[in-house]
């Protein structure tokens, strides 16, 4: 009888605990139920829509003031043409698909330039992916006047999209490249002074076709999030300055095969996260 009121108290004890451990064990469980729900609210699944813009490798149309100085008698075949790479512009290209693999686009389009088609035509043998050409990508003369409050409309009754040359694509680009039904034909270059001293008539043209670019990222957006476009140095500035909404004052020239990155916000604006392939940061 004495060893079992002994035992008692080690019985009652051993069951005491049990008991604890369970409340304890189930207290734990719904503790981690309710960790798992604030996480799962705090980070949403819903991936952000990124646009990528990259300019199109070193031209011989981009050396040709450089080249200047010698008679053109002297000039390398390439000086001064649109449709070749420079010797710089041709190392550029080798590096391109290794800069864009990181990024897994499932959408790119392209100017219909031979130099932007060819800047990314070695990524899209390599990753497979056939890109749309866009008429609008092609470059265009615009400035900071772009995201004025103050730019007049265009008011012109000469059509611009559409109304330009039309768009083949050679035997050998069209495994690697599409047009869209709507994008056969290049927009009509209206002509202005050379010294752009009507810039702001030359803006609101430029508007027209950049209003364009930004809905046909709205579109392709509903079921594509990450976007490569590939263009020019002044029109890639001008989608910027409207994706942002931001005159960009003071910002360096986009260099050849630079990359720029915007990131859609939760209120549906842009923010600039990278800028000539440097992270960017306000």
């Amino acid at each position: 009888m004495k060893k079992l009121l002994l035992s008692f108290p080690i019985v009652m004890g051993i069951l005491f605990f049990g008991i604890l451990r369970s409340d304890n064990n189930v207290s734990s469980k719904h503790h981690s139920s309710s960790n798992s729900e604030v996480t799962q609210s705090k980070y949403p699944t819903k991936s952000k829509l990124r646009i990528y813009y990259i300019r199109h490798a070193e031209g011989g149309h981009n050396v040709k003031k450089e080249w200047g100085i010698y008679p053109e008698s002297e000039w390398p075949a390439y000086v001064g043409n649109h449709s070749a790479f420079t010797p710089k512009g041709i190392m550029q290209q080798s590096r391109v698909s290794k800069k864009l693999n990181r990024f897994n686009f499932d959408f790119v389009a392209v100017s219909p330039a031979w130099r932007c088609k060819n800047t990314v035509l070695p990524y899209l043998e390599e990753s497979k992916i056939k890109a749309e050409i866009w008429p609008e990508l092609a470059e265009i003369y615009a400035t900071n006047l772009i995201v004025s409050p103050d730019l007049p409309e265009y008011t012109s009754t000469e059509k611009i999209l559409g109304a330009g040359d039309e768009i083949t694509l050679l035997p050998e680009e069209e495994p690697y490249f599409t047009l869209r039904n709507d994008g056969t034909h290049e927009f009509k270059k209206l002509r202005f002074p050379r010294d752009h001293s009507e810039s702001a008539k030359e803006n609101a043209m430029a508007k027209v076709i950049i209003d364009r670019v930004l809905k046909l990222i709205e579109n392709r957006s509903a079921s594509h999030k990450t976007i490569l476009l590939s263009g020019h140095g002044s029109s890639g500035k001008a989608v910027l300055r409207m994706l942002t909404n931001d005159p960009l004052n003071g910002f360096p020239q986009l260099t050849n095969t630079g990359v720029w990155m915007v990131e859609q916000q939760e209120d549906g604006t842009f923010k600039l996260k990278m800028f000539n392939d440097v992270p960017f940061s306000e």
